[in-house]
């Protein structure tokens, strides 16, 4: 049995490994958010969208932190059992021919899917903190939203 798995058996309630597995979720789902946008900014985008596009990068490498904070706070020295993927359908490869609008409006999907992961993890939670942060990372991803919005009717 590998550090990872053992770890997760280790755990002897069942709150223990779903906040596991929520936390590692929520990394995995910040990895590929961040991913999804530098592949965006591989795209002829107008220049006025690229700072913004780069900002959402910055924010998402954030919010991974956040999350491998929160981890160590909850699972001193072990290891974040990441899964493959999260369960919030990320675009991480962008078929070719794929247009700039297209990417942006799935973004704006996944954003608004991160937004609800947060809001419900919310109440998985009773330390104060952590779920004032996610509150914080929802509204962030609320916002993030907003911004492929605009940016989205600038192509149009």
């Amino acid at each position: 049995m590998n550090e990872q798995n053992e770890s997760v058996s280790q755990d002897t309630s069942d709150g223990e490994v779903s906040l596991r597995q929520l936390l590692a979720r929520a990394i995995r789902s910040e990895i590929e958010a961040a991913e999804t946008y530098r592949n965006l900014l591989e795209k002829d985008l107008p220049e006025e969208t690229r700072p913004k596009i780069e900002r959402l990068v910055t924010q998402e490498e954030e919010h991974e932190e956040n999350f491998r904070s929160i981890f160590e706070d909850f699972f001193p020295n072990s290891e974040i059992p990441l899964p493959e993927r999260s369960e919030i359908e990320v675009p991480s490869e962008i078929p070719q021919g794929v247009t700039p609008d297209e990417i942006i409006e799935k973004a704006m999907e996944t954003e608004r899917e991160a937004e609800n992961f947060y809001s419900d993890l919310i109440e998985e939670f009773e330390d104060k903190e952590v779920q004032r942060l996610l509150g914080y990372l929802a509204a962030n991803e609320r916002e993030h939203y907003e911004i492929l919005k605009v940016q989205l009717n600038k192509l149009e």
